[in-house]
C-alpha cells in the first residue's frame, strides 16, 4: 500500500509467497503503490515518500488516509495544514510547502476514498481468504484503511498485519486500536506465517504462536510491557529464493514502464553483527532481530546469478543493514570473477580497507551506504560508530578514486557533544569539497528500539513523546495509544543546548560543499622523481605544489592513514622530518593530522580521472598561471592558486580527458601536453 517504495518490489512479499506456495497454499501479491502513483503522479508520490518538501515528520502520507480509519474529520483539515506550513528552524529547516502542493495534497486526501474503493473491488474478485498487509514507514494508515472497507465487505476474511510498524508495542496497540485487524506479526514472518495461514484456513486457534498479536492477549501484554517476536531464521540458506514476478508484471502494466526500470531486491544477511558489539545511539532498525546471521557464500552466489538470469537488466539493492566481513574472502571475489553485469548496492561500515574497496567495485557494487554520520571523534564515540573522522575521509577520498558513490548524511544533536567540534568541521569541510559531499545535514532523530530511545534518561534526554504529526493522524486515539502507535519521538535535552545554533556554520559549508563540488578537484601525478599534486578547490592555497625526495615518499606513504612513528621508520627519517615535511603540507591543506595520525587528501590520478567540469577548469586555470603555446603549458612550480572567477563559465567544449601522461617535469616546471 502507499506510500511504499515505488520502484522496488517488497523483499517480505517476495520471500513470504514460494513459502506459502510450498505449504500448498496460493497466494497472490499486489503492489497498490503502482495503482496510487499512477493517480496522484509520480512528482507528488516521491515528495511524500523522500520527504522534499514534505518531510518525514510531517507524516503527510499517513494523514492523507487517515480520515478513512475513524476519529478524523473535515474540521481537522486545517490544524494539520497549518501545521505543515510552520517549517521547523535551523538545521531541519524545509522548503517552502508550495500551493500547489498543498492543493494536490488535498486532492488526494479527498480521492483517496475513491482509491480504496477501487483496489478493495480489485481485491475482493480474489475472494481472498486471509489477506497479509506490509507496514514500513509510512503505509500504515492506508493499510488499515483498505483493511477496514475489507472487513466492512467481506467479515469472515482473515485480516493480518506486519513489518516494521507492527513489532512489539506498535502490533499490540494496532489491533487494540483497530477491530478490523484480526492480528498483527511481530518479527520475521518467514517461519511463523505459513503456520498461521494453514491454521486459519483450518479454523484452528492462533493463539499461542509466538510473536502473533490478537485482541484476546493485547491488553495484558501491554498493561506488561512485555513483547515476544516470532523466532528468527537461524539458517538462511533454508528461506526459498524471492519470487518478483507479481511486482513485476503489474509494473509492465504501469505507466512507468517505459521510462523506468526497477531495482530488485536480494539479501544475503539479517541483524548487525557492529549492532551486537556496539549498538548505534540513534539506529531503531533490527528491533529485537539485532543477531547477525547470513548465507553461506554458496547460497548467495547461487542466488544472485538465478536472479540475474530470470530478471536480465535489473540492478540490486542488497537489503542487508551490514556487509558480511567474510564475504571480502568468498563471495566478493567469485563475483568479481564471474562479472554478472548488474548494479549492486550494500551497506558496510566505513573503516574498509583500500583492496576491499577496489574489490567491491570489481564485484559490481556501484553504490555504498557506509554509515559516516559525522566527520568528529567525539561524536562518533558518542553516537558509538567505532571509527573515526580520518577513516570516514579516507574512504570517501578511495570511493572517489576508485569510482564508487557513498551515500551518507551528517548528524548532530546528541547530548553532550562538544559545540566546538562543528566550527571544527566547518574549517575542515572546505578542505574536502572534492570528495562526496553528504546528502543532508541535520539533527538526530528519535526512533523507537534506539538505545537513543529505551535508554532515553540515562543519555541526556527528556519529554520524550510521539512527534506532533501522530496527534493528527489519529485524532481519536488517547495519549498512551499514540506513544505505542508511533516510531518518531520528539525530546528534549536534559541540559540546555542549541546544535541549530552551534551547528549553523556547518551547514552553510556543507550547502557550499554540495554546490561546489562537481568543479572541485585535488589530485595527484607521480612522475618518478617528482609528485604534483593539483588544487582545483575553493580553500585551495596553491594551484601546483610539487614534491620531491622525502616529501614525495611521505605524500604517497600517506594514502591511507599513518602513523608519525610507522613512517619514520617505514621512510627511514627521524620522526622530526616527518613532523616538519608533515607541517608544511597540512598548512598548504593537502594533508589532515589528528594527533600522531596522518592522511594524505590528494586522489591519485590512475583509476581516478577528473570529470568534464573540473578538466575544463584546469585548462583554463593552467593557461591563466602558466606560458601557453599552441600544444603545451609550462607551469612553474608551487605556483599560488589564482582567484577564482566571478560566476560560473559555462565548458564551451568537451576539452581532452586528464592523463597522467600529459604531464611532465622539467627543471622548475611542469609541462603539460
Amino acid at each position: 500500500m502507499p506510500f511504499g517504495p515505488l520502484f522496488t518490489p517488497s523483499i517480505a512479499l517476495s520471500l513470504l509467497k514460494p513459502a506459502l506456495i510450498g505449504r500448498g497454499i496460493s497466494c497472490r501479491n499486489f503492489y497498490f503503490t503502482i495503482d496510487y502513483a499512477e493517480r496522484v503522479g509520480l512528482r507528488f508520490y516521491n515528495a511524500v515518500v523522500l520527504g522534499d518538501p514534505m518531510p518525514l515528520w510531517k507524516l503527510a502520507g499517513e494523514w492523507i488516509f487517515s480520515g478513512h480509519v475513524g476519529g478524523n474529520t473535515p474540521e481537522d483539515i486545517p490544524a494539520y495544514l497549518e501545521f505543515l506550513k510552520d517549517r521547523d528552524h535551523g538545521l531541519n529547516r524545509t522548503r517552502r510547502i508550495s500551493q500547489r502542493t498543498i492543493d494536490r495534497l488535498l486532492a488526494a486526501r479527498e480521492n483517496a476514498g475513491v482509491f480504496l474503493d477501487d483496489v478493495l473491488e480489485r481485491l475482493l474478485r480474489d475472494e481472498p481468504r486471509i489477506v497479509g498487509f506490509t507496514s514500513t514507514f509510512q503505509q500504515h494508515v492506508a493499510s488499515l484503511a483498505l483493511a477496514r472497507r475489507l472487513k466492512a465487505a467481506r467479515p469472515d476474511t482473515f485480516i493480518i498485519m506486519g513489518g516494521a510498524n507492527c513489532e512489539a508495542a506498535m502490533g499490540a496497540e494496532t489491533v487494540r486500536q483497530f477491530p478490523f485487524i484480526d492480528a498483527t506479526l511481530s518479527g520475521e514472518g518467514d517461519l511463523v506465517f505459513p503456520e498461521v495461514a494453514r491454521r486459519v484456513l483450518a479454523g484452528e486457534s492462533i493463539e499461542e504462536i509466538p510473536g502473533i498479536r490478537t485482541r484476546a492477549g493485547v491488553e495484558r501484554e501491554l498493561a506488561a510491557g512485555r513483547f515476544d517476536n516470532t523466532p528468527p531464521v537461524l539458517d538462511l540458506d533454508a528461506l526459498p529464493d524471492a519470487d518478483f514476478d507479481d511486482y513485476l508484471i503489474r509494473f509492465r502494466k504501469s505507466r512507468f514502464f517505459r521510462t523506468w526500470q526497477p531495482r530488485l531486491v536480494f539479501e544475503t544477511s539479517r541483524g548487525c553483527w557492529w549492532g551486537e558489539r556496539s549498538h548505534c545511539t540513534f539506529c531503531g532498525l533490527n528491533g529485537a532481530t539485532m543477531r547477525y546471521r547470513s548465507k553461506s557464500p554458496a547460497r548467495a552466489i547461487a542466488e544472485l546469478e538465478s536472479i540475474v538470469t530470470r530478471h536480465p537488466g535489473h540492478d540490486l539493492d542488497i537489503t542487508d543493514n551490514i556487509l558480511d566481513l567474510r564475504y571480502f574472502d568468498t563471495v566478493l571475489p567469485e563475483l568479481a570473477r564471474r562479472k554478472p553485469g548488474v548494479g549492486l548496492f550494500y551497506e558496510t561500515k566505513s573503516n574498509l580497507r583500500k583492496e576491499q574497496v577496489r574489490l567491491m567495485r570489481e564485484a559490481g557494487i556501484g553504490s555504498i551506504q557506509p554509515g559516516i554520520e559525522s566527520l568528529s571523534d567525539p561524536v562518533l564515540k558518542l553516537m558509538g560508530k567505532g571509527v573515526t573522522r580520518l577513516q570516514n575521509i579516507q574512504l570517501l577520498k578511495w570511493c572517489r578514486e576508485l569510482g564508487l558513490t557513498a551515500g551518507w548524511n551528517i548528524l548532530c544533536g546528541f547530548p553532550g557533544e562538544p559545540p566546538e567540534e562543528y566550527a571544527r568541521m566547518a574549517e575542515l569541510v572546505p578542505l574536502l569539497s572534492h570528495l562526496q559531499p553528504p546528502g543532508s545535514i541535520g539533527r538526530v532523530r528519535m526512533d523507537r528500539f534506539s538505545p537513543n530511545f529505551f535508554d532515553s534518561e540515562r543519555r541526556g534526554f527528556k519529554a520524550v513523546r510521539p512527534i506532533e504529526a501522530y496527534r493528527h493522524v489519529y485524532r481519536a486515539q488517547p495519549e498512551e495509544a499514540l506513544h505505542n502507535l508511533a516510531y518518531y519521538f520528539s525530546f528534549q535535552y536534559r541540559e540546555p543546548q542549541d546544535p541549530d545554533a552551534y551547528a549553523a556554520a556547518l551547514n552553510y559549508e556543507v550547502y557550499a560543499w554540495r554546490e561546489r563540488h562537481a568543479e572541485s578537484a585535488l589530485f595527484s601525478v607521480d612522475a618518478g622523481d617528482h609528485l604534483m599534486i593539483w588544487d582545483l578547490r575553493a580553500a585551495a592555497r596553491q594551484f601546483l605544489t610539487v614534491l620531491s625526495a622525502l616529501g614525495r615518499r611521505l605524500y604517497l606513504a600517506c594514502d591511507a592513514i599513518a602513523y608519525v612513528s610507522q613512517l619514520a621508520v617505514a621512510l627511514r627519517c627521524s620522526e622530526s622530518d616527518v613532523d616538519e615535511t608533515a607541517a608544511m603540507l597540512v598548512e598548504r591543506g593537502l594533508m589532515l593530522r589528528d594527533g600522531e595520525r596522518l592522511l594524505a587528501l590528494a586522489i591519485p590520478m590512475g583509476e581516478y580521472a577528473p570529470g568534464p567540469l573540473v578538466v575544463d577548469r584546469f585548462h583554463r586555470t593552467a593557461r591563466a598561471v602558466g606560458e601557453a603555446s599552441r600544444d603545451r603549458i609550462l607551469i612553474p612550480w608551487n605556483v599560488q592558486a589564482p582567484r577564482p572567477a566571478e560566476g560560473r563559465r559555462k565548458q564551451v567544449r568537451r576539452p581532452r580527458p586528464l592523463t597522467p601522461s600529459r604531464f611532465a617535469v622539467e627543471s622548475n616546471h611542469v609541462v603539460f601536453h
